[in-house]
Order: C-alpha cells, then structure tokens, then sequence
C-alpha cells in the first residue's frame, strides 16, 4: 500500500490560511493589476527527508509581500507582519502532521516594474504522511 503525501495545493491552502490572518490577502494566483498590499505564496522546491520512523518531505515556500507604493516602510510593515503571524504553526488535515515549521528569512526586497516593493519571505515546512513499522 501507498502513502499518500500532501498535496500541494492543500499545503497552500493551510499557508493561505494562517498568512490571512495579517488581515490581507494571500493569492496562489495573482491577476494583473491587483491591487496591493497583498500576499503571494508559491511552492518552490519539494525533498524527501525521511528518517528511521517516519516518511517525510520539506517544502520550501516563497511568500511575496506585495507593497502599495515604492516605500520601504510599507514592505517592512508588511514583512513583519507576516514572520509574526507565522510564528505559529499552519494546521493540516489529517493524516498529515507537522513536525517543523522554520522561517528561512528574506531572500529579497526589489522594487517592481510596477513601482511597488517586493520581498520575498522563505519557510520550511517538515511534513510526515506515515510511520515506518518492522
């Protein structure tokens, strides 16, 4: 019998999730022309990280912070407010468990063709979906 692993969208639904409650949104997908501020996760990298009881795998997942505005301040504001929230753990369903959540820091801060700021936040999530038995 298989293990079913997580799949990636119920990940970024749990992300989604937990980055709401900053009280902005957190797109998948972004549309052209949305207006900022707002969030954006995508998964970028997907490993194995089994161990001796346990089947698991890390997602490294890049949260954009999309600022209004070509000011620092307001995407300072807005990455703060996103390390805050993510101190607490994402909940998954069952039978999925989370076994690390880690906040890998700012990767970079740009500015936009659009004129607006632009960070990109990295989180670790340690995922099992099974136990090994003898």
């Amino acid at each position: 019998m298989a293990l079913k692993k997580i799949g990636i969208k119920t990940l970024i639904a749990a992300i989604q999730k937990k980055v709401e409650e900053t009280g902005l949104r957190c797109y998948d997908y972004v549309e052209e022309n949305t207006a900022a501020p707002f969030y954006f996760a995508e998964v970028i990298r997907q490993t194995p990280a089994h161990s001796k009881t346990m089947f698991r795998d890390v997602f490294t997942v890049w949260i954009h912070c999309i600022a209004e505005g070509d000011s620092s301040v307001g995407v300072s504001n807005l990455i703060e407010n996103l390390q805050e929230v993510m101190t607490e753990d994402i909940t998954l369903p069952e039978p999925f468990e989370l076994v690390l959540q880690t906040d890998a820091g700012v990767q970079t801060i740009k500015t936009d063709e659009t004129g607006e700021k632009h960070a990109v936040v990295a989180f670790e999530f340690m995922i099992c979906y099974g136990f090994k038995i003898k």
